[in-house]
Formats: C-alpha cells, sequence, structure tokens
C-alpha cells in the first residue's frame, strides 16, 4: 500500500487522513497539538449549537398542532341540531383527517398526512394521495385504451352459420381502489380541492379540519329531500337532514306532527283495518302506506278450482290448482278435456271440432271430431332449427328433423373450411396464438372465434403489503391492493385490531385493558393492564427481611428487584473525537436500604424514649444525671446517664457512684447542730450538745441536752426545763411584781393581784391603803369632804398670788433687758424722741403679750391639777 496520505476536507475544515487515523487541522499541525486541540475545541463547540438549534427549530410536517380538537369539532358541527348518534360515521372521517398518519392510502399504503394533497371518492368517503389517485386513473385508463385498440383491430367474428358478430367494445373507465366505484375520463382529478369542493388548494389552518375552507358545506343531503348540509365543510358522508317538517303518518289518520326531515317517515300505533282482497278479513298491520296491504296471511283449508283436493293454504291463495287433468269428456263423446284443474263447467267445446289445417298447416278444412284431418301431400317447407333452410320432406305429423343440407362450413377461426351437413357444427384444431387480455398468457384454445375469453390464469405477484400474492384473475396493469385485513395484537394476543394488510408494522398495538400476563420481575404482583413495553416499575413496599441492617422489620422502601440503573463504563475509550460514550442501563437487584423505621429507643439510663431510626437504634447516654435514688435514701447520683442493669428500677445501681456528703437531715425543730454521721438514713442520732441558754425571766442560765429538749413533745417539761425557779421578775399590768415561778410568756392571773397600795380622795388630802385588785376593780372610792373643800380654796389662792408675782418679775425683766438694748443700739438725739415714743409703744406691747401668755400656763397648770386631783 502506498503511504501517501489521501484526505476529505469536511464541511468544519476538518481532513481525515487515512494514515495512522490522525486529523489535521487548519492552524495546527495536528489534533493534538496546542492549535489543533483549540481549533478542534472551537469546531465541535459550534457544531453542537448547530445541532442544538436545528433540534429547537425543526419541525415534523406529521407533528400536530397544539390546538384543541374538540373546539374544532363543536365549530364544525355548530349548525347541526339533530341526534349526535347520526354524526358517527361523519365523527369517524373528522377523527382520521386530524391525526396525521391515522388514514391511510390504499394505493401506497402510506399514511395521509395533514400536509399532502388528497381526493376522496364520492362513494366511499375513502382518501387517497392526489398523486396516487392520479396514476392509478390513468394508469387504468391506459390499459383499458390499449385494450380497445386491440379490440379495434379486429372487429368482430363470423360464427359457424357465417353470420358477422361485432366486438363488444370495452368502455374506457376507472375505479376506485376501494369500493370499485366507476369513474369516466373526464372524472380523473386534476386539482386538490377541500371536501365541498368550493376551493383549490385549501391551505393548513390550525382551527380549521384539514383539507377543508372552513365554509358552511352546501352539498344536497341524501336521500334528497331538497335541504343542504348546514356542517362546515367536511370530511366523510354528511350526516341525516335534521331540519324539521309537518308530515303525517304513513297512512295519514293521524294529525301532522313536528318531525326530523330524515325521519320523515313514522308510523302511528293504529291498525289499517281495511278489507284485504281475500274480501273476509282485515288488514291487523300497524300504520303503513296505503295500497300496500301485505296478502292475507290466514291459514285454513281450501278447495282446488276442480274441488277434487283440498288442503291448507293461505287465505291470499285459496284460489288454487291441483295437477290433476280434468279428463271430462266434451258433448261430442269421444274425447275427453286435457286441460289441468279449472272450475267446473269450463271445459268449453271439443277442439277437435273447431277448424283445423294440416300438419304443414297449408290446407285448412272443417271435419267433426271424429275424422282426423290428413296431410296435403305437399311439400312441409317449415323452417329447420338451423334457421336457415326449410323442411323438404312431405306434410307430416310431429317435429321437422334435422337439417341434411351439405354446406361448406367454416371454424370458428375462420381459417379452414368443410363440406359438412348444416345441422353440425365445424371446429379445427389450429390453437389460438393470440395473446388474452393479460397480455402475458396465449389463449391456446383450438379454433378460437377471436373472442378469446379472459385469462383464467392466477395472476401471483406479491402485493404491496409483501405478504400475500394477488388472488384474482391474470390482469394487466398494477393489482389492486391487497383486500385482506391484517391482525395487529397486544402483547398478549388478547386485544386484535385489524388493519389494512400491509400497515400492520407501522400501526400500534392495541390498547389492552386486560391484566398483564407476563411475570413479575420482583417478588410482587404487580397488577397493570397488557403493554408492550416493559413492564412497569413495581410501587409496592418491598416487604421482605432487610439483611442490611438485620432487623426484625421487613424492608419499608420501594421494591428494588428490578431497578433500571445507569452507569457510565470507565473502560470506555473512543474511537474518533465526536464520539459520545453511551449510556449504560442495566436492570439489577439493589440491596436493601437502611431501615428507616421508628422504634422506640430508650437512653442508657432509662430516662427518655424517643423514636428513632432502627439502622442506628443504639442506646446512648442522654446527657442527664443519672437519678437514681442512692442506698443512704437522701440523694441521688449525679453521675452522666450510663448503662444500668434495670432501666425501671430507680434505686442504686452497680455503676452508680456512692454518696460521698456527709448528712444534711434536717434536725427536729429548734436543734441548729448537724449530725455527725455520714449520710445515712433515718433516723439521726439524738443530739448530745449541752446548750446554755437564760431562763425565762432572763436573770439566770439553764444548761439542757439539745436531743433530750427537743425530742420531747410535751410543753409543759419544756416550760420546766427552762424555768430557774425564782420569783418572776415581771410586773403585772398594774406595775406590781409577778408572784409566780419563773415562767414564759405573759404572767398567769393579772387581775388577782393583792399588793397594798394607797390612794387619796379627789383633792389628795385623804390618804388610806387598799388592795390592788380592789381599787383596779373601781368598787372603792375615796369621797372627800368640807377639810378638803378649805384645803382646796386656800391651794387656789396660794397658786393665784404665785402666778401673780411672777408676773411682775417678768414684765421688770423685759423692761430691764429693752433698756439695755436701746443704750447699746441707740441713734442720735433728733431722732431718739421720735424712736422712743416708737420704742414706748413697742415695749409696752411686748409686755402685754407675755403677761397674757405666762397668764394662760398658770391656768392650764392649775386646771390639771384640779382634774387630776378629782379623779
Amino acid at each position: 500500500m502506498s503511504k501517501k496520505t489521501s484526505g476529505v476536507k469536511n464541511a468544519w475544515g476538518v481532513v481525515k487522513t487515512a494514515q495512522h487515523g490522525v486529523e489535521s487541522f487548519p492552524g495546527g499541525n495536528k489534533k493534538n497539538g496546542p492549535g489543533g486541540q483549540t481549533k478542534f475545541a472551537e469546531v465541535q463547540q459550534k457544531h453542537l449549537e448547530a445541532a442544538k438549534k436545528l433540534a429547537e427549530t425543526y419541525e415534523s410536517s406529521s407533528d400536530e398542532e397544539d390546538v384543541s380538537t374538540t373546539e374544532i369539532f363543536e365549530s364544525v358541527l355548530k349548525g347541526y341540531s339533530g341526534d349526535s348518534g347520526d354524526l358517527r360515521r361523519t365523527h369517524q372521517f373528522l377523527e382520521n383527517a386530524f391525526q396525521s398518519g391515522a388514514a391511510t392510502c390504499l394505493i401506497c399504503i402510506g399514511g395521509i398526512k395533514r400536509v399532502d394533497s388528497i381526493w376522496s371518492c364520492v362513494t366511499c368517503y375513502c382518501f387517497f394521495h392526489l398523486a396516487c389517485i392520479q396514476r392509478w386513473a390513468n394508469d387504468n385508463i391506459g390499459q383499458k385504451r390499449l385494450r380497445q385498440a386491440d379490440e379495434a383491430s379486429s372487429p368482430g367474428f363470423y360464427t359457424n352459420r357465417g353470420e358477422f358478430v361485432p366486438r363488444k367494445i370495452t368502455p374506457i373507465t376507472w375505479d376506485c381502489p376501494q369500493c370499485r366505484h366507476s369513474y369516466g375520463p373526464e372524472e380523473v382529478p386534476r386539482r386538490y380541492l377541500c371536501f365541498c369542493g368550493k376551493e383549490d388548494n385549501p391551505q393548513v389552518h390550525p382551527w380549521l379540519i384539514p383539507h377543508s375552507c372552513g365554509e358552511l358545506c352546501q352539498r344536497p343531503l341524501e336521500p334528497v329531500c331538497g335541504h343542504k348540509c348546514l356542517l362546515l365543510c367536511h370530511p366523510g358522508p354528511c350526516p341525516p337532514c335534521p331540519q324539521t317538517i309537518s308530515q303525517s303518518c304513513e297512512c295519514g289518520k293521524s294529525a301532522k306532527r313536528t318531525i326530523r326531515c330524515s325521519t320523515k317517515s313514522w308510523r302511528c300505533q293504529d291498525k289499517c283495518q281495511k278489507i284485504l282482497s281475500c274480501g273476509v278479513h282485515k288488514c291487523n298491520q300497524i300504520c303503513h302506506s296505503p295500497d300496500s296491504c301485505k296478502p292475507c296471511s290466514r291459514r285454513s283449508v281450501h278447495r282446488c278450482q276442480c274441488g277434487q283436493k283440498q288442503e291448507e293454504r293461505n287465505c291470499s291463495e285459496s284460489v288454487w290448482q291441483c295437477a290433476t287433468v280434468c279428463g271430462k269428456e266434451y258433448s261430442c263423446g269421444r274425447h275427453r278435456c286435457e286441460k289441468r284443474c279449472h272450475p267446473p263447467g269450463e271445459c268449453g267445446d271439443c277442439p277437435q271440432g273447431l277448424p283445423r289445417s294440416c300438419p304443414c298447416g297449408k290446407q285448412t278444412s272443417v271435419a267433426p271430431c271424429s275424422e282426423q284431418i290428413d296431410t296435403c301431400g305437399d311439400s312441409c317447407l317449415k323452417q329447420l332449427p338451423c334457421g336457415d333452410h326449410l323442411c323438404l320432406d312431405r306434410c307430416h305429423r310431429g317435429e321437422c328433423g334435422a337439417c341434411p343440407e351439405i354446406i361448406e362450413k367454416r371454424c370458428r377461426c375462420g381459417l379452414h373450411s368443410k363440406q359438412l351437413p348444416c345441422h353440425k357444427s365445424f371446429t379445427c384444431e389450429t390453437k389460438c396464438k393470440q395473446q388474452k387480455d393479460c397480455t402475458k398468457h396465449v389463449c391456446n384454445r383450438k379454433c378460437c372465434d377471436g373472442n378469446c375469453p379472459p385469462c383464467d390464469k392466477i395472476c401471483g405477484k406479491t402485493l404491496p403489503c409483501g405478504r400475500h400474492k394477488c388472488k384474482s384473475n391474470c390482469h394487466t396493469g398494477h393489482c389492486y391492493p391487497c383486500n385482506l385485513k391484517a391482525k395487529v395484537k397486544c402483547r398478549c394476543s388478547k386485544t386484535v385490531i385489524e388493519v389494512p394488510c400491509g400497515r400492520e408494522r407501522k400501526t400500534r398495538p392495541p390498547k389492552c385493558h386486560l391484566p398483564c400476563r407476563r411475570p413479575s420481575k420482583c417478588h410482587h404482583d404487580n397488577p397493570h393492564n397488557c403493554h408492550q413495553d416493559d413492564c412497569p416499575t413495581c410501587t409496592k413496599k418491598c416487604g421482605l427481611f432487610n439483611d442490611t441492617t438485620k432487623c426484625a422489620h421487613p424492608c419499608e422502601a420501594k421494591c428494588h428487584d428490578a431497578v433500571l440503573v445507569r452507569y457510565v463504563d470507565k473502560n470506555w475509550r473512543p474511537a474518533g473525537p465526536w464520539d459520545v460514550q453511551p449510556e449504560v442501563t442495566e436492570i439489577t437487584r439493589l440491596p436493601h436500604p437502611k431501615c428507616e423505621i421508628r422504634v422506640p429507643v430508650s437512653c442508657l439510663g432509662g430516662h427518655e424514649t424517643i423514636p428513632w431510626p432502627c439502622h442506628d437504634a443504639i442506646p446512648r447516654s442522654c446527657g442527664r444525671s443519672c437519678g437514681r435514688e442512692l442506698k443512704c435514701g437522701n440523694h441521688k447520683c449525679e453521675k452522666e446517664c450510663h448503662p444500668v442493669k434495670d432501666l425501671q428500677l430507680w434505686l442504686q445501681q452497680e455503676a452508680c457512684d456512692e454518696c460521698r456528703e456527709g448528712c444534711k437531715r434536717k434536725r427536729p425543730q429548734g436543734c441548729s447542730h448537724p449530725c455527725k454521721k455520714p449520710c445515712h438514713s433515718d433516723p439521726c442520732d439524738p443530739c448530745t450538745v449541752a446548750t446554755k441558754t437564760a431562763c425565762h425571766c432572763g436573770l439566770t442560765q439553764v444548761i439542757y441536752r439539745c436531743g433530750e429538749f427537743f425530742a420531747s413533745d410535751d410543753p409543759n417539761a419544756k416550760e420546766t426545763q427552762l424555768s430557774c425557779g425564782n420569783r418572776c421578775i415581771k410586773n403585772y399590768p398594774c406595775g406590781h411584781r409577778c408572784t409566780s415561778t419563773c415562767h414564759s410568756g405573759q404572767c398567769p392571773d393579772p387581775e388577782s393581784c393583792k399588793k397594798k397600795v394607797k390612794t387619796t380622795c379627789k383633792c389628795k388630802t385623804k390618804k388610806i391603803e387598799v388592795t390592788c385588785e380592789k381599787l383596779r376593780s373601781g368598787t372603792f372610792v375615796l369621797a372627800c369632804d368640807e377639810q378638803c373643800s378649805a384645803k382646796m380654796a386656800q391651794k387656789a389662792k396660794e397658786l393665784e398670788e404665785k402666778m401673780a408675782k411672777q408676773r411682775e418679775e417678768e414684765a421688770e425683766r423685759n423692761r430691764q433687758e429693752l433698756e439695755e438694748f436701746e443704750r447699746k443700739f441707740g441713734k442720735k438725739k433728733p431722732k431718739e424722741r421720735k424712736r422712743r415714743e416708737i420704742v414706748d409703744e413697742k415695749g409696752t406691747n411686748w409686755k402685754l403679750i407675755a403677761g397674757s401668755a405666762v397668764m394662760a400656763i398658770v391656768i392650764a397648770v392649775a386646771v390639771y391639777i384640779f382634774l387630776f386631783n378629782t379623779q
């Protein structure tokens, strides 16, 4: 092999060389070079962007427009007010027109798209591609014209009698591939018209039916009633006329009612009751058109016309004839009636007595029926069966014999001749070498008259479906499309639809509503309808033993026995720069996921129980203190939550800490000394501390043991221990000392004080000693006498004199102070008089005020003394 490098430059400027598979780029040495690598990346990115743009902007002609077919159907049918059931066939054609590829062209066995030019048959309304039907029609017309030309070359043939029989000229027509409706050459479609024929080349509009103009159809309805179709231009047949008319029933007896034109022939429920042709019975049929009563169907026994036989027959067949010959003698007495069953007395005259002719019919004579007419002796001259010659025998009775005339006869093909009696036919042994109408096979018929019979061989060509062969007689041109139906089955073969043969590979299998019969790939029953692709993923829970966490719970995850897993092959190496690593998929069984069922998990110390995923359900420390009661009964374990044997036991266990604190129990009320023992359970030892405290009266200290003192519940005992035994130093409310021994609280019986006290009369002149109890009770009062009154008057007088003296002394003292003040702070002499006058005036005022104040005080003190003495 030559080492020269041959390369082809592609659309991106990449030159692929055949040597070593190296690709070179413009502007770089090799693909792996710095410049080549950059150029390659740029070209690749440009190529990907162009492909993405093409994928986004590409629109297939077979794609359906995003419009609502329901709205279009409603707009097409809005002018129709009839029964929706009458639109069933039209609706089917509408659906086929909307769905690209739903309608099939029977000529090319291809789907008809919305943008294709079509032609529809006026009889079966089947769709065909316009180009296909034109080719089909032209082929049929061309074949028939060739056959007509062959027939024109031999206009006819001669029979064995020498008569010329002209050939039948085959009419030039073409047929619909489906319904075989014949069309003339002038009816070959040349234009793409809408369904109603108003518009040429109708444009595809998203809100109109494909191949329609969107105008009213206006085609005459069938059967012809004078109305026109009110739907928008549509495929398929026009629905029955929905117009309303007033129409009576078929018999015309009922009143007119308003009904639809398509059902204008209606029947009432009345019976006809007309006398039938039998003249006895009445018509019992429900309403029907006049003069259309059926023959009477009542059965009864009827005699024949001759009356010899009887049988059960319909009333309408009461007049009938049996097979018996009459056999009655005519009036001549020699001959009998040879007529078949007839009414009596209708035999008539003897036919032998009427004017008769000889057998050849040349001579006529009248003779009695007893005489026989003889032959005339002339030649018979009747037309022989050959139709060309006459009978040359003498007049004879009966039929003439075969024609004995010797003539030259030609065979049917006209190639040979021979002298033969006229009644014999002549055929030669020469075989016809003319081709039959199929233009493929030779006639080979012996002595063919030129009108070769149609080819009786089977065509045998493979039809366009590719599965069957043409079973028609041998013919020219294309074979008719396969008229068989192929079955398209669902996966389970229980639901079957029929499609034209050859379309089964392009037709989607039917939707089957039966359950899928394929075994499930997982351990569940996965019920779903029959389908073609892989079974849908099982949506049930796994339910198997979870061998991942090995717990007692069944796996609650979605079934994972058969899961489509996508992965990338790490060992894949690209063969070229444009190769993209394919995505590898595999249906495999995934392991069970970790059990996520929430289970109650208690902490190590049993303080709390919370739901936790099963795979992680391990007891942990909750972080709280243990809290279990220690053996001392006073404290709890302060250790952080730790494992214990019995979670329900809240007493000290092996892992709990020992109590290291002293006793902190409360002492009896009043004891303030702590227990010196380590922390223990009840009870503490009695307190032995000796306590000094003052007695109740506070003069003497009393010593007692704390445990003995506060342990006793007898208040009298505590009272006795704190008493010093001396007399109480407290005073009664009356002011005398308590007579009881040292005690706590209030002194007892303060009202019983027996202390002697002095009391005076009201003026305090007389005095006497009485008990405190008697004085406080108020029962004893010392009254004043005359001596007391005189003494009181003397005291008042002395008091008044004393107060007057005090006033005078006070006034003198004030005057001296004023003079001293003026002497120290006096002014000039001219002003002295005025000042002195003022001072004198003011000094007088001060003395008056001071004297009034002293007087008021003296009076108040005297009143107080007087009142105190009177009490």
